[in-house]
């Protein structure tokens, strides 16, 4: 159910749990994420002291790649949620995690997940397109469930746990290593199996929820990621 996220939706300490996590954010960030995340924060103006209203993240996203972000009670089914990365829209979760949960550290898919992790990004067109570029895909295989599971590693690996050579150094950029410091120093650790961006490897290689990852990709720059749509095609036609 689509929902109003407006600052007089939240509560005192929502707002200050809000606080926490931005504080929290932007003390390890620096040293972490690749500058393209702190770009798109900082053209989105986030506030730091309570939770932000999407339509006025949405007045400025517009504007750059013509996506915007829907607020959801819950994050959606795969239909929906392939339809809505189609139309340039991404769903976001209006619930925050509680304090008891802030208090002890645990990594949600929340509301700030979902804003701090997705929308930094959505205001490069390359990147923006290839989310785009990947629903139309799903779309056309969407009664087909193997192609749909194949399809999710693939956005798995690249969206939500994506590093990058920025710099000649190793950054992150997936959404959940941004809001998650525990995996995201995990990620660029010495040791870690790491490769280049490949489209085979990718969908040979569930993700795990809830732990950290077997193997992490790293792309070169967010053209790799929209470059990657035909191999992406190819390689799912050959599977299914």
């Amino acid at each position: 159910m689509i929902m109003n996220n407006t600052k007089e939706n939240y509560t005192e300490q929502e707002n200050a749990i809000w606080t926490v996590l931005n504080t929290r954010l932007l003390q390890f960030l620096p040293e972490t994420a690749d500058s393209a995340v702190f770009n798109g924060i900082q053209k989105l103006g986030y506030p730091s002291d309570h939770v932000p209203d999407l339509e006025e993240i949405n007045s400025k996203l517009t504007t750059l790649t013509n996506w915007t972000v829907v607020a959801l009670d819950d994050m959606v089914e795969d239909n929906e949620f392939i339809a809505m990365l189609a139309e340039k829209k991404y769903p976001c979760r209006t619930w925050l995690r509680t304090k008891e949960q802030l208090d002890n550290d645990i990594d949600e898919y929340d509301m700030f997940h979902d804003i701090i992790g997705h929308t930094p990004l959505l205001t490069i067109p390359a990147y923006s397109n290839y989310l785009t570029g990947l629903g139309k895909i799903a779309l056309e295989n969407l009664k087909n469930k193997e192609a749909i599971a194949l399809l999710k590693r693939v956005y798995w690996h690249s969206i939500q746990f994506g590093l990058i050579a920025s710099d000649n150094m190793l950054k992150i950029y997936g959404a959940h290593l941004t809001s998650s410091r525990g995996e995201t120093i995990y990620s660029i650790s010495a040791g870690v199996p790491k490769y280049n961006l490949d489209v085979a490897i990718m969908m040979n290689t569930p993700y795990k929820k809830g732990s950290y990852q077997e193997k992490y990709f790293v792309i070169n720059s967010y053209d790799d990621l929209f470059n990657s749509l035909d191999g992406i095609k190819s390689e799912l036609a050959k599977r299914v």
